[in-house]
């Protein structure tokens, strides 16, 4: 579950041409979704983290340094706008 407020901001921000950091990131921190806009690339890192009490804990992490274009973007960004909000 995230935070309205982190969410907007996140959703906001990809439509923004500035360099910048992007984070959304659950309310209880095990999933976070980082992008940053630097002036030649981006640079995105997904990760995902279940805490197993029996077994410790599982985390997933990958980092990705491309060129994402501007209508990749943008579709990026229609998608999570085009998902429902209750607020």
């Amino acid at each position: 579950m995230f935070d309205t407020d982190v969410w907007d901001e996140f959703t906001t921000g990809l439509s923004s041409q500035e360099p910048k950091i992007l984070r959304l990131v659950d309310m209880s921190e095990n999933f976070r979704f980082v992008i940053e806009r630097t002036a030649t690339c981006f640079e995105t890192a997904i990760q995902v983290h279940e805490p197993i009490i029996s077994q410790g804990a599982i985390r997933l992490e990958t980092h990705l340094r491309s060129d994402l274009d501007a209508p990749l973007l943008r579709s990026l960004g229609d998608a999570f706008a085009a998902c429902p909000k209750f607020w």
